[in-house]
C-alpha cells in the first residue's frame, strides 16, 4: 500500500513572533528629564502669564466704572460688569469710520508694496548686473535711518506738491520701493528658488518679466503672504506718519482715534480700556488665525544671503 507523504514543518519550528515583541519598545524618561522638561514649562508658563496680564487687565477694565478703573488695590474683576462703555463709546466717536479709514490705508499700501518690493527683490535676487551687491548693502543701511532724520525735508516736498491733509505722503512712496524690509525679506526668499527654472524658461523664449509673473511669483506665495501681514500691521500701529499728514478727524485711522478718546482735564480710562481692546481685538484674532505665516516670514529672513 503506497501512502502519500504529509507536508510537515521542521520538528523545532520557532512560533511566529508575537505583535507585543514586534514592537519597538518607548525608551522610558529618567526623573531627571522629567524634571528638566518640567522646569521649562514652569518658565514657559510663567512668562506668558506675565506677558497676558496687561491685556487681562485691559479688557477687564473696558467692563469697570470710570472709578473703578483707578481704584487701587486694582479691581481685577469688575462689578458692576458695564456693557455699555462699548456702544457709548462707539456713539461718542466715529470709531466704525476710524476702522473704514485704517483698513483703506492698510490695503493700498500692501498693494503698493506687494508689487514694488517684489520688482525690487526680483531684480537683487534673479538678475546680474554690475554693483548689484553693493545696491542691495546701501539700501539695507538706510534701514538704520530713523524717520524724524526725513520727517521735515518730506513734509516740506509733500507740502509743495499740495499732498498734507491726504493719505497720499504715506500710501504713494509704498508703490515705489520705500519697505525696505519686505524688498530685502522677498530678495532672501526668491534666491532659495533654483536657478534653473529662470534658465530653462528664457530657453524657451520667456520675457524677465514673464519669469517673475508665471515662475517666481507663484512659489513666492508664503514669503508674499508674511509680507501682506507685517505690512497690515505696521498700518494698523502707524501712528507718527498720520499725525503728521492727517489734519481732519474724519480722515483719522484708528491709531490717532484712540487719542481723541484721552480729555484734556478728565479722562474717562474705561472708555479708553473698551477703545483700545476693540482696536487690539482684529489683531489678536489674525495672530491666531495666521501665526504659522508669521513665524515663516521671520524665518525666511535668516535664509540663503
Amino acid at each position: 500500500m503506497q501512502t502519500v507523504p504529509t507536508q510537515a514543518g521542521p520538528l523545532h519550528a520557532s512560533p511566529p513572533p508575537s505583535p507585543s515583541r514586534s514592537r519597538p519598545r518607548r525608551g522610558r524618561r529618567t526623573p531627571r528629564a522629567v524634571g528638566a522638561s518640567a522646569g521649562k514649562h514652569t518658565v514657559l508658563i510663567v512668562l506668558a502669564a506675565m506677558f497676558a496680564l496687561p491685556l487681562v487687565w485691559m479688557v477687564s477694565t473696558s467692563f469697570k466704572t470710570a472709578g473703578q478703573a483707578l481704584q487701587l488695590p486694582v479691581v481685577w474683576w469688575p462689578h458692576p460688569f458695564l456693557w455699555s462703555n462699548y456702544p457709548d463709546l462707539f456713539a461718542a466717536l466715529p470709531y466704525f469710520r476710524f476702522f473704514l479709514n485704517t483698513f483703506l490705508y492698510a490695503a493700498i499700501t500692501i498693494v503698493g508694496v506687494c508689487l514694488s518690493s517684489s520688482l525690487v527683490a526680483y531684480g537683487f535676487s534673479r538678475l546680474r548686473w554690475p554693483g548689484r551687491d553693493a545696491v542691495f548693502y546701501v539700501m539695507l543701511l538706510t534701514l538704520i535711518l530713523p524717520f524724524v532724520c526725513t520727517l521735515i525735508p518730506l513734509f516740506v516736498m509733500y507740502k509743495r506738491f499740495g499732498w498734507i491733509g491726504t493719505y497720499l505722503p504715506l500710501e504713494v512712496p509704498t508703490f515705489f520701493g520705500s519697505s525696505v524690509f519686505s524688498t530685502f525679506l522677498l530678495r532672501q526668499f526668491f534666491m532659495t528658488i533654483p536657478q534653473s527654472l529662470s534658465e530653462a524658461a528664457r530657453i524657451d523664449g520667456a520675457s524677465e518679466f514673464y519669469i517673475y509673473r508665471r515662475i517666481i511669483l507663484p512659489l513666492a506665495k508664503p514669503a508674499m503672504a508674511a509680507v501682506i501681514l507685517f505690512q497690515f500691521v505696521y498700518c494698523w500701529n502707524d501712528y507718527l506718519g498720520p499725525l503728521v499728514y492727517i489734519s481732519d478727524q474724519n480722515s483719522y485711522p484708528l491709531s490717532l482715534g484712540l487719542a481723541l478718546i484721552l480729555g484734556e482735564y478728565t479722562t474717562n480710562w474705561a472708555w479708553v480700556m473698551a477703545g483700545a481692546t476693540a482696536a487690539t481685538a482684529p489683531i489678536v484674532i489674525l495672530f491666531f488665525l495666521t501665526q504659522r505665516t508669521f513665524i515663516q516670514g521671520i524665518t525666511v529672513t535668516g535664509l540663503k544671503g
